[in-house]
């Protein structure tokens, strides 16, 4: 019982580990870039010496994955769930808001995504689930027989939809506005958008 109690606080302590190398190479990879927060500015901001951060993870691409893995785990998960492609905008709808809803929800690693406007310095295997991720949700922003005008149109609302959910407070919006109250207006643009293209069908 006692060897079970030990092991369960040793895997209590290492989590908790984890979990706090993710959030301060987080808070460096957004203050400096990925690319100049070397694993020695990582360990020093933990006091932690380079050998104890390997034993927790294995390379700074490891803890970059740490970070969007869960994100990009849930992405997956949701387009494992949807057809090849959704038959009314009714469905393509709840898709979309449940797509925002799980960026909303793994915010840490969508602010990492932010750092750039481009991916191209992301590690190649991320870099490829990421570019999936992309061309799948775009696929199903589009409905059968768009014309090119509509899959403009599709492209744009995903673009809004994008831009929402990064939203950051120092971004100029009305004064004394939530970002709560953002989102609800922009999902009513996105939901009455596409229920005005679905009518002209």
């Amino acid at each position: 019982m006692k060897t079970e109690q030990r092991s369960t606080k040793a895997s209590g302590e290492k989590q908790g580990s984890r979990e706090k190398i993710l959030e301060v190479a987080t808070e460096l990879f957004l203050e400096h870039g990925y690319a100049g927060t070397p694993l020695s500015a990582i360990a020093a901001q933990l006091d932690f010496t380079k050998a104890a951060l390997y034993y927790h993870f294995k390379s700074k691409v490891d803890i970059l994955s740490g970070i969007l893995s869960p994100l990009l785990d849930a992405v997956d998960g949701l387009l494992e769930q949807a057809p090849e492609r959704f038959p009314d905008a009714q469905q393509r709808w709840e898709f979309l808001y449940n797509y925002s809803q799980v960026l909303l929800s793994h915010s840490r690693a969508v602010a990492v995504l932010g750092i750039s406007s481009s991916n191209i310095w992301l590690p190649q295997e991320i870099k490829e689930r990421i570019d999936y991720h992309r061309r799948r949700t775009m696929e199903l922003a589009m409905l059968p027989e768009m014309s090119d005008e509509e899959q403009v149109k599709a492209i744009l609302l995903m673009d809004v939809l994008h831009r929402e959910i990064v939203f950051t407070e120092d971004r100029m919006v009305v004064p004394g506005m939530t970002p709560e109250r953002r989102r609800e207006i922009v999902y009513g643009f996105i939901r009455e958008a596409l229920d005005g293209a679905a009518a002209t069908r």
